[in-house]
């Protein structure tokens, strides 16, 4: 079972990158794909830290913002 605090944490993530991808389907197409620039590691494995979090979170702005990598 899931934490409350990790539910917390993840669900504004996910929100985020619903809203950036415009859905439920391609967000999630983004977070299970490595990405070079997460050092080929897809966005949910860095999701299990706050640093991984914080830049999952720094990478969507940076695609909502259109600011290349």
């Amino acid at each position: 079972m899931t934490s409350p605090s990790v539910v917390a944490v993840l669900v504004p993530v996910i929100a985020h990158a619903v809203a950036v991808f415009g859905d439920e389907r391609k967000a999630t197409h983004w977070l299970s794909t490595p990405l070079e620039i997460l050092g080929n590691r897809t966005p949910t494995e860095l999701l299990a830290s706050n640093e991984g979090i914080a830049l999952v979170e720094r990478t969507l702005t940076r695609i909502e913002h259109n600011i290349p990598s």
